[in-house]
């Protein structure tokens, strides 16, 4: 097969840089290779996928020879940024209207696209009223509809709970499988598209250091004992199992193991809500007649679907909105990380955003002392946005999906802080998509279901009690080992 994309000693710093982002960068995708770009939060992968499309290629100095075919289609994590449009159908037909395409193709093609991506009854909505999954799909789609011959795709998924990241994941193992297209993915949820890459290529410090088989790349990482080899799915590390489900599922039925239970335990309200509900518009609740309670001292996680009510319930406590009815009971000073970061944002400087010493060292975020908060990467603003949170000396500190844009190493690090604050007598509140984050280090899990809580429980009667948004400990260990729900449970069973 023919190079389709090629990387000859790239360098690359951002006009407003004084170090290189990428560093003496060669590499080569062939037509039709998924390759899957794995790395480290600010290792480069971001600058790197968009120098492949020169219409969103960053500004700076560029060095090095880049080969790339002429169709590029690029996918980015942050969907509201990418779409232009009032309506599905007119989304789906910009690009082909930009290129002066006949009226009737334009509507065929629409109509075709729509089809296949599963959009067809939604073609008349308004896309403000798709959910997330549902605008990433139609971001997908618009971009596809165009027949590119190289699929770009920067942490696609990131925004997506985790039955709408499963989905989205197998589109495009689809098109990959239907069409043959080139797909070039970095992704931080690497357990639906690790068993189907092509290749692995790791991005650490600028530079690219290895680009290989899926098995090569996870010895390869054994070998250095790089933290990212936690961001390979479990059913490929246990037991070396290499993402077969039913074979680590029989070795583990022939070890004798104790069950685990939650810790009977009385816990205090830190916040405590009662029968609240809140419209954005008249008619519409977003939150209906929800009861809340939030535990003193613990780490408490809010899991549900797009669009479920989990962002707006944390605004209600934040005070950010007021509810229209019922109550929010809490005594102490509430400080809170919005989903997204850069909102928290209002200086020329990430020094005058925050406060730059113990904290930001800790957050690995020295670096940007000197940058614009604009220019950084979205796993640096969201650690920048944490530290100006966790800096206000909130006693509660409500967290919207703090893990989105960050590497496994870096969230063992955050878990590892959130933990220490509730030891201090801080209490911590998590909506998160990230199931395996919540199975591994929340205490008090929620559902929230289309504006309710349906229910909380300690953590493993929760993850023991669902199928879908259960975590990948409980998929292998489930009606073998009772209560093993998260990998901390499995460590040393080998």
């Amino acid at each position: 097969k023919m190079e389709n994309i090629c990387f000859e000693n790239v360098n690359f710093t951002y006009a407003l840089g004084d170090r290189p982002a990428l560093n003496d960068v060669s590499f080569s995708v062939k037509e039709g290779e998924m390759c899957l770009v794995i790395g480290k939060s600010a290792a480069g992968k971001s600058t790197l996928l968009r120098l492949i499309k020169k219409e969103i290629a960053p500004a700076g100095k560029l060095g090095g020879k880049i080969t790339v075919p002429d169709g590029i289609g690029f996918v980015s994590q942050n969907v509201e940024e990418s779409i232009v449009c009032d309506r599905v159908r007119s989304e789906l037909s910009f690009g082909l209207t930009n290129l002066g395409l006949p009226k009737e193709y334009i509507e065929l093609k629409v109509n075709e696209t729509a089809g296949y991506f599963n959009l067809s009854s939604k073609l008349d909505s308004e896309i403000s009223s798709l959910s997330g999954g549902e605008k990433q799909i139609l971001n997908l789609a618009s971009v596809m509809i165009t027949k590119p011959q190289v699929l770009v795709l920067d942490e696609p998924t990131c925004q997506l709970d985790p039955v709408w990241a499963e989905r989205f994941i197998n589109v495009i193992k689809k098109l990959h499988r239907d069409f043959g297209t080139t797909v070039i993915i970095a992704e931080h949820l690497l357990g639906e598209l690790y068993d189907c890459a092509d290749s692995v290529m790791l991005v650490e410090n600028g530079t690219v250091e290895a680009k290989t088989s899926s098995e090569k790349m996870i010895e390869y990482l054994k070998k250095s004992r790089n933290p990212l080899l936690e961001s390979v799915p479990l059913s490929f590390r246990l037991f070396d199992a290499m993402g077969d489900i039913s074979l680590c599922r029989k070795k583990l039925t022939q070890k004798n193991l104790p069950a685990l239970r939650d810790k009977n335990e009385k816990c205090k309200a830190a916040i405590k809500v009662k029968s609240l509900i809140f419209s954005y518009k008249k008619d519409t609740q977003v939150i209906k007649n929800l009861s809340f309670t939030a535990y003193e001292n613990k780490i408490n996680v809010i899991l549900g679907a797009n669009s479920s009510g989990k962002s707006t319930l944390l605004k209600l406590m934040s005070g950010v909105l007021k509810q229209q009815y019922g109550k929010i009971k809490k005594d102490k000073a509430v400080s809170m990380l919005c989903q997204n970061p850069r909102d928290l944002f209002t200086k020329e400087k990430c020094s005058n955003e925050a406060q730059f010493g113990e904290l930001t060292d800790f957050l690995e975020i020295d670096e940007i002392k000197d940058s614009h908060p604009y220019d950084i990467s979205e796993g640096q603003a969201q650690r920048l946005a944490l530290a100006k949170v966790l800096q206000t000396g909130a006693d509660i500190i409500l967290l919207d999906e703090p893990t989105k844009a960050l590497d496994s190493a870096f969230k063992q690090k955050l878990a590892s802080k959130l933990e220490s604050l509730c030891d201090m007598g801080k209490t911590i509140v998590i909506t998160t998509h990230d199931v395996n984050f919540a199975a591994e280090y929340g205490e008090y899990i929620s559902f929230l279901s289309n504006g309710e809580i349906i229910t909380t429980q300690p953590k493993r009667a929760f993850f023991s009690s669902l199928d879908f948004f259960t975590s990948s400990a409980f998929k292998i260990t489930h009606g073998i080992l009772e209560g093993y729900v998260c990998e901390k449970d499995l460590e040393g069973v080998e």
